[in-house]
């Protein structure tokens, strides 16, 4: 029993080892197979990152304490020109522009000391060109000691060639604002400047350095305006008060105080809100003066003109009636009306009779230019006959000319017969006209007078062979109390009336007067009306 008993022990047992060791060998295929998955899925993981690693346009690196590259991704081939096998191996300095390294090492040196430091410094490729590169990089640390540095280099040429042209645009623009001999300031929703040209800097007798940043209204206005102007501009800013393109206003500069115009554009962000002001300004003192003086020298030349037309217009009354006395009585005793007068006197009252008439002549004349000048003439527009006005210039003006022997004409179209406009000032301008051609016009010369219509207007020309006028003396013609010899012992008499009155009295009818001479040849006086001058009046 006892040997059955063992027998039976033994199988047991070698029954029990038997499932341990299928047991284990099962426990080991599993194994087997989570090993093999987790190798599968490491190097899956391993290819990924490898992959994507490799495909990645930034450099990769590792650098070990020598300063040798011990890792590099393909990438550097694209920034350098360089494989990983020619770059392995070697100095990072090797492939850094020799001005650059200094600075690169500092910065370096930061790295390892923990602070995080990215730089940006110049490589040369293997063609020898040179190109930009921007890095940020880690220390390695193993079991508390320095191992090297990983990093990552990324090519920033490109934004380097932005950034070259856009500092080029800016350069220009600021030679734009430098050249210019304004005040070109920029400032902000506070009031800073942000931006102020050399002319600004030479207004002010500052740097730019020291004017940028600074309060425009506490740099550029007077003590006493300074709150009130950062008032009105917070006011903008806030959209309580309008934008002011244009305004004038005081600055205090390096010589004092001084008037500038200032022009302003609101600048504004890509959402329409405002954030500051571009102004220019344009020193305008002098003349701001000098309009001063003008409206001065202007009071001063009414005032003037006011009290002469006052002395003119008052003394011209005042002689008036005594002449009319002195003509009136010399007519008288012309005539024997109180005892009869001998040849010679007749002789002496004629003299006496016709200087009276001239004068009285020369006083009408002054109380007309009076009454022009201070605007108390007014037009009496009414239809009379042309041809009828023609006759009685004609019978009064044919005397004169016979006194010197002058053939005067007078030739009217013959479809002219009714004008409507001012009958008397007509007259009087014609009249002027032609007593003016026979008083410069020799003896035995010719005058002659047309009356022609020209559409809707009727033009008239007093032409003569007189002595004429030289070019420069033309625009004398017509200025009051104005003669061309003006000296003392000239020829020809009057008082220069006479044709300004011609031009004012033209003019008052809607038309122009024209000259045209030649020196020693003539002149021809010419002038022009509307036929209706009742548009005048509207």
């Amino acid at each position: 029993m006892i040997a059955k008993k063992d027998t039976w022990n033994e199988e047991k047992s070698e029954q029990d080892d038997h499932n341990l060791v299928k047991e284990l060998n099962k426990k080991i295929v599993n194994l087997t197979k989570q090993l093999e998955f987790t190798e599968s899925k490491l190097k899956e993981t391993e290819e990924f990152y490898s992959e994507r690693l490799n495909n990645l346009n930034d450099v990769l690196f590792s650098v070990d304490t020598e300063g040798l590259f011990t890792y590099i991704n393909p990438a550097i081939e694209n920034i350098t020109g360089y494989t990983i096998e020619e770059v392995l191996g070697t100095h990072f300095t090797k492939h850094v522009h020799p001005d650059d390294i200094c600075g690169l090492l500092e910065d370096i040196e930061k790295t390892v000391s923990g602070e995080h430091k990215p730089y940006m410094f110049r490589i040369v490729k293997k063609d020898g060109n040179i190109s930009y590169v921007h890095t940020t990089s880690r220390p390695i640390i193993k079991d508390g000691e320095f191992k090297g540095i990983n990093g990552l280099m990324v090519d920033i040429a490109r934004l380097k060639q932005v950034e070259v042209r856009l500092k080029e645009e800016r350069d220009r623009a600021q030679n734009y604002l430098d050249i210019v001999g304004v005040i070109i300031v920029a400032i902000d929703t506070e009031g800073n400047i942000k931006l102020i040209n050399k002319r600004g800097c030479e207004i002010f007798g500052c740097e730019e350095c020291k004017i940028i940043s600074n309060n425009w209204f506490e740099l550029a206005y007077p003590d006493e305006l300074k709150e009130r102007w950062k008032k009105d501009y917070n006011k903008f800013i806030l959209g309580k008060d309008p934008f002011k393109p244009y305004f004038e206003a005081r600055i205090m500069t390096k010589e004092g105080e001084r008037i500038f115009a200032w022009h302003n554009i609101a600048m504004k962000d890509e959402y329409g809100n405002v954030t500051g002001v571009l102004s220019s300004g344009n020193d305008i003192t002098e003349r701001k003066k000098a309009e001063q003086a003008l409206v001065f020298a202007k009071l001063i030349s009414e005032n003037a003109s006011r009290t002469k037309r006052q002395f003119l217009s008052n003394i011209s009354h005042e002689l008036r009636t005594p002449l009319n006395l002195i003509i009136g009585y010399s007519d008288l005793l012309h005539e024997d009306y109180v005892g009869t007068t001998s040849k010679e006197q007749k002789e002496y009252l004629e003299v006496v009779k016709r200087s009276g008439n001239r004068l009285l002549l020369l006083l009408n004349s002054m109380i007309e230019l009076s009454a022009i000048e201070e605007g108390k003439i007014e037009l009496d527009i009414k239809e009379f006959s042309v041809p009828v006005i023609i006759k009685d210039i004609k019978n009064s003006t044919l005397p004169m000319a016979k006194k010197k022997h002058i053939d005067l004409q007078f030739c009217i179209d013959e479809d002219i017969k009714t004008i409507k406009a001012d009958k008397n000032k007509f007259k009087t301008v014609l009249y002027n006209l032609i007593n003016n051609a026979i008083k410069f016009t020799d003896e035995c010369g010719n005058i002659e007078v047309n009356v022609a219509k020209e559409g809707q207007n009727l033009n008239v020309s007093v032409k003569d062979d007189g002595i004429g006028i030289e070019e420069e003396n033309i625009e004398k013609l017509f200025q009051p109390f104005s003669q061309i010899d003006s000296s003392l012992n000239r020829k020809f008499e009057g008082a220069g009336l006479g044709l300004s009155i011609v031009k004012e009295f033209v003019e008052m009818n809607g038309g122009k007067v024209k000259v045209e001479t030649e020196i020693n040849k003539g002149s021809n006086f010419s002038f022009t009306i509307p036929i209706n001058s009742d548009q005048i009046l509207d």
